[in-house]
């Protein structure tokens, strides 16, 4: 766990957070005072709202080292262009209609007009 805390990626995400959660908590106190100055509630409730942020920059940062250290990886992604669905094979004397259907799928499949 400890060579994971002090590799430069995540030496990189922990300044980074650090300095995340100051600038947030820095904001909260401004906007908070403001507030207070003002006797706005519109800005005591925005000086909230930043603390609450940097305490989910901090929770983020928790999951991200928890995933890391557990070897929890991103799923894969779906194939962003897959086949395009086949219609099932369909006897001509089951529905003939839907077999010519079928047949008129395919040709414009093979000759796309675009």
């Amino acid at each position: 766990m400890r060579r994971l805390l002090v590799t430069p990626r995540w030496l990189a995400l922990h300044v980074f957070t650090v300095v995340v959660v100051l600038v947030m908590v820095r904001l909260g106190w401004w906007q908070w005072g403001k507030g207070q100055a003002t006797g706005s509630l519109r800005n005591h409730s925005y000086g909230l709202e930043w603390w609450a942020f940097a305490v989910l920059v901090v929770f983020g940062w928790a999951k991200f080292l928890r995933d890391e250290r557990d070897g929890v990886t991103a799923p894969d992604r779906p194939d962003p262009h897959p086949e395009p669905a086949r219609a099932p094979a369909v006897d001509e004397e089951d529905d003939p209609e839907l077999a010519a259907y079928n047949r008129y799928l395919a040709q414009l499949a093979q000759n796309p007009r675009r």
